[in-house]
């Protein structure tokens, strides 16, 4: 089930759309689908910020996008940053941006034992400390 409705959806693409319009290459929120299952997603990985979202979409319904993005930021800095934090989180996960940027996603690293001397100063201390831990 989703949190937000067909018009609350539409709202928040527009002024997605303004936070993150089409330009040099990469594509705009909504062409991603930041107003859709994209929305659903940030919702369900940071619903502390729901009901920030649904209020700034209530609030800007009756706005042009572009005076809304002005009024939220002035008037509303805890929505703003819901706005941007769900905008952007919504727009990096999307297939197509993650593509154009070349991010294949998260890598396994594993520092080789035979690392460069930076790794074993770094160590060092860390070594000669020993463990520290306390038994439960």
């Amino acid at each position: 089930m989703s949190r937000f409705t067909a018009e609350q959806r539409q709202v928040f693409g527009a002024l997605a759309d303004i936070l993150i319009p089409e330009a040099e290459g990469m594509p705009s929120a909504t062409s991603v689908g930041v107003a859709d299952d994209l929305l659903d997603r940030v919702a369900n990985l940071r619903s502390d910020i729901v009901g920030d979202l649904l209020r700034v979409c209530r609030l800007s319904a009756t706005l042009d996008p572009q005076a809304a993005i002005e009024k939220i930021w002035t008037e509303d800095e805890e929505g703003f940053a819901a706005l941007g934090l769900a905008v952007a989180g919504g727009y990096y996960m999307s297939e197509p941006v993650r593509r154009l940027l070349g991010y294949t996603g998260p890598e396994r690293r594993p520092v080789p034992i035979d690392a460069p001397d930076e790794f074993g100063a770094l160590m060092e201390p860390v070594i000669r400390r020993g463990p520290i831990y306390r038994s439960v």
